[in-house]
């Protein structure tokens, strides 16, 4: 069974911490770099997971699913420039097409944390108390391989155990990374690898997914358009919007993130706010996670130190 689903939201993210003497507007002080998203300076990245929250193996010419569009505006001249932070070569880098660049790893799954940290230091913008880098999206398969036991559970290896419907598994290449093709301001691709890209959004036997993003200078806030398609080798894909911590370890992850979170939260005393408008729904198949905080931390409130049994992961 297919499912077809498009979102389309403007969004507003604030939260607020009792313990911070400092306010914005008298009530708030942000806890994210770009509180509003009203920056004209664009920071975004995407990334792709597999169920385990790992790489696996990267698709053919498609680089480490990691990806970054960050740019300035220049106002110096009399025609509004844009100074880009990340080419598309540099989006490209991987182990698979030989292009890994300054990036130093052997593995699939440990090149790509450190292609994210290449990238967020490309972005990086300065504030306080901490400096932040980019929004995240994030497009995750659920199928799995359950006899293969590729998947930690709770911090430590997997037993191997009989398919469940609820991972599906189609046969060879079922925990594949996708394609993804990025455009200065989008991107889209789809799971599907055998399948043309540019046929995903009508096609109904392959997945596709799209998300765009656009703001008027010097007004407003990003408005970012997603969709997002399923198969029936790909019933279960899930589209994220992230505000991950920019420093540290991220829900679920054992390995350092960049974000945009320069404050975690770390009790209940925080808001977010958001503008969402759906033109078209899923029904209760839909599979977005809007808004994600990527975060993580003890449930103590301590820091966390890479034991991932004993912590609160996001929201």
């Amino acid at each position: 069974m297919t499912m077809d689903t498009l979102r389309f939201f403007q969004l507003l993210f604030l939260a607020c911490f009792t313990s911070v003497v400092m306010a914005c507007n008298d009530d708030f002080i942000s806890a994210v770099g770009d509180p509003g998203m009203r920056r004209d300076g664009l920071r975004v990245a995407i990334e792709a997971w597999n169920q385990c929250n790992e790489v696996g193996e990267e698709a053919v010419n498609m680089g480490s699913p990691r990806m970054a569009d960050c740019f300035d505006v220049d106002h110096s001249t009399s025609s509004v420039n844009l100074i880009h932070k990340v080419s598309e070569d540099e989006n490209r880098l991987g182990l698979l097409n030989d292009t890994y660049g300054r990036i130093k790893a052997r593995s699939y799954d440990r090149y790509a944390p450190k292609k994210q940290l290449y990238l967020g230091n490309k972005c990086q913008v300065k504030d306080y108390p901490k400096p932040w880098q980019f929004w995240m999206i994030m497009l995750k398969s659920g199928n799995m391989d359950t006899l293969a036991a590729r998947c930690p559970e709770n911090g430590k290896k997997s037993e191997p155990f009989a398919p469940e419907s609820r991972f599906p598994c189609f046969g060879e290449g079922w925990m594949n990374m996708p394609k993804m093709y990025h455009n200065y301001t989008g991107v889209h691709g789809n799971n599907t690898l055998d399948a043309n890209v540019k046929s995903g959004v009508v096609d109904n036997s392959t997945s596709y997914f799209n998300v765009t993003w656009q703001k008027e200078l010097g007004k407003g806030s990003w408005v970012f358009h997603f969709y997002l398609k399923t198969s029936s080798k790909y019933p279960w894909l899930m589209l994220y919007l992230r505000s991950d911590a920019t420093k540290g370890f991220s829900g679920g992850y054992h390995y350092q993130t960049r974000g945009m979170s320069k404050i975690v939260p770390k009790s209940q005393n925080f808001k977010v706010k958001f503008k969402l408008n759906i033109t078209q729904g899923g029904g209760p198949g839909s599979q977005f996670y809007l808004m994600d905080i990527g975060s993580c931390w003890k449930n103590d409130g301590s820091t966390l130190n890479g034991n991932q049994t004993l912590m609160f992961s996001y929201i």
